[in-house]
């Protein structure tokens, strides 16, 4: 696991805008075997914003959050980032998260 990932995602979906109101956050788990690369960073911001206007606007999620896939067509995303999962409702910070795998400790 490359120690500065977390951060990089953060400060690479930081400006990422809501899309839909019906989703409260967007959860992103990392791909922990990628290492960051600047170059990389304002595209990941791009490929999740096309990634999220290309699904159908949900009109409801499940409190348990729903599954997004990642498109091939969205390299540097699937370079990075094993998961992503909308959920209902927000939470303080970032509208898209960054959250280590469910195994992670």
């Amino acid at each position: 696991m490359h120690p500065d990932l977390e951060d990089f995602l953060e400060e690479a979906f930081g400006g990422v805008q809501p899309t839909a109101s019906a989703i409260g956050r967007v959860v992103v788990e990392p791909d922990y075997d990628a290492a960051p690369d600047e170059r990389d960073r304002d595209r990941l911001a791009r490929e999740l914003n096309e990634c999220l206007h290309a699904q159908p606007a949900p009109t409801e999620i499940p409190g348990s959050g729903t599954e997004l896939p990642i498109d091939s067509k969205y390299a540097v995303l699937k370079k990075y980032l094993r998961k992503i999962s909308l959920y209902p409702e927000p939470v303080e910070g970032s509208w898209v998260e960054v959250s280590p795998p469910g195994n992670w400790i």
